[in-house]
């Protein structure tokens, strides 16, 4: 338990977000019901879940798989933006974070790879590829809910953006030197088959949590008994700091949502398409593009500009999306130096200059519908 507290007490991300959802608390609006126990608990799962992966080197095993398979640097990321993109459209961006950036440090423990820029980039693709299906991330699951769009509506608006967005990950490696990788002795990684099987069939159900098959409150139960199961001691080393920092964010964002002086210019610039999607994106900058999205739809029925908003939204600012929260978080606990400014500043960098393109190829795609 002392190491429990001693890494929340120590955590500064989560000091900072305590200090504002205080403030918010005090002088601010806010409600039970702004905190999503949905979003917590899938979140809840999931790192419980991961922390096991790692503790039982299936993580290890898939990194060095990886490196044997790809012969440079630039193939290596490829696999990982992949996984990322396409991963997200079935299991949500943030299971894709928390898979695939732990994956990061393992492959980077044996070649150069560049950690900050890969992990940038794995966030990006991940916030990209969710997009593209009605279950990928919240914001899509609460469009096709309060809109009443069929599947094929929904896959009409995604595919030409999502086609878009894979088209330029393929460009933005080419920023990264095709450098070659050298003949590395790969340790060999020995893992359990059979705590692996187990744990695979209770990511499956955790899954089906997460995706409202069943109830998420299941997916969490099991997660805590495969951990009791397979390896009691992750519980110590889970990252608690996470869960309760989203909390903190819930309680913020709902606070700024009622700011009547907010809710009045949300109302003046929706009245179409195109200012409904600038709208989408310049509010989930400041209160993440789930929020945004459920705030925007209370004024407007122009679901094509809301959705190409609050996705080309997840780009720009760290709190844009709270799968790039996840992936500071991720990066700053798994970093040795924990030298995350270095990482806000490529993060950012690159943030911006695809928020700019996708800016571009959002209006291009507004024009062309309307």
């Amino acid at each position: 338990m002392n190491i429990i507290l001693k890494k929340i007490i120590t955590d500064k991300t989560f000091l900072v977000t305590l200090v504002f959802a205080a403030f918010s608390i005090t002088f601010g609006d806010v409600k039970l019901s702004d905190i999503d126990t949905k979003t917590i608990t899938s979140l809840a799962a999931l790192i419980l879940l991961i922390t096991i992966y790692q503790a039982l080197n299936i993580l290890k095993f898939v990194a060095n798989y990886i490196v044997a398979k790809c012969d440079t640097i630039r193939s290596v990321i490829l696999v990982l933006l992949l996984c990322s993109f396409l991963g997200s459209m079935f299991f949500t961006n943030d299971v894709a974070i928390l898979t695939l950036v732990p994956i990061v440090f393992s492959i980077a423990q044996k070649i150069n790879v560049p950690k900050i820029l890969t992990i940038s980039l794995l966030t990006i693709y991940a916030n990209l590829g969710s997009a593209l299906t009605p279950f990928g991330n919240p914001q899509n699951i609460y469009l096709v809910s309060h809109y009443q769009l069929g599947i094929g509506q929904f896959m009409m608006m995604s595919f030409p953006f999502g086609l878009v967005a894979l088209l330029s990950m393929f460009v933005v490696l080419l920023v990264i030197k095709n450098q070659p990788i050298d003949d590395v002795t790969l340790p060999s990684i020995e893992i359990n088959q059979h705590k692996t099987w187990l744990l695979l069939g209770a990511t499956l159900i955790v899954l089906l949590g997460i995706l409202s098959v069943i109830p998420v409150y299941m997916a969490l139960i099991v997660s805590v008994l495969a951990a009791f199961c397979l390896q009691k001691s992750v519980f110590k080393y889970t990252d608690y700091g996470i869960i309760l920092t989203f909390v903190n964010f819930f309680i913020i964002v709902g606070a700024i949502g009622r700011i009547k002086y907010v809710q009045t210019l949300l109302h003046q610039h929706t009245t179409s398409g195109l200012e409904t999607f600038f709208s989408g994106i310049l509010s989930s900058q400041f209160i993440s593009n789930v929020p945004a999205a459920i705030l925007i739809s209370k004024f407007t029925q122009h679901s094509y500009g809301l959705y190409l908003g609050v996705t080309v939204g997840g780009l720009g600012t760290l709190i844009a999306s709270l799968a790039n929260l996840l992936a500071l978080r991720q990066y700053s606990v798994l970093s040795q130096n924990n030298n995350t400014f270095s990482f806000f500043k490529t993060f950012s960098l690159l943030n911006i200059l695809l928020l700019l393109f996708f800016m571009i190829a959002g209006i291009t795609l507004i024009y062309f519908r309307y």
